[in-house]
């Protein structure tokens, strides 16, 4: 794992209400997204939590919501 340098980089994942603030959007969407599994998301404990990579990643590609597919193994 990575060391990260205080105030230098955002944390590799965000909860939703961090995930709502970025994307100016309300919790409740980001809860709906998730239950859908259209944001990238990973269950950690009891909580979501929400790759900050990958969502950049995807906003920058314009494909943010668009439905995840499992992969074939």
């Amino acid at each position: 794992m990575q060391t990260q340098e205080a105030g230098n980089q955002e944390p590799e994942y965000l909860t939703a209400t961090q995930i709502a603030q970025k994307l100016s959007c309300s919790i409740k969407a980001i809860q709906k997204w998730t239950a859908q599994r259209r944001i990238p998301c990973a269950k950690v404990g009891y909580h979501w939590r929400y790759p900050v990579t990958e969502i950049n990643k995807r906003l920058l590609s314009g494909q943010l919501l668009t439905p995840m597919t499992k992969e074939k193994k």
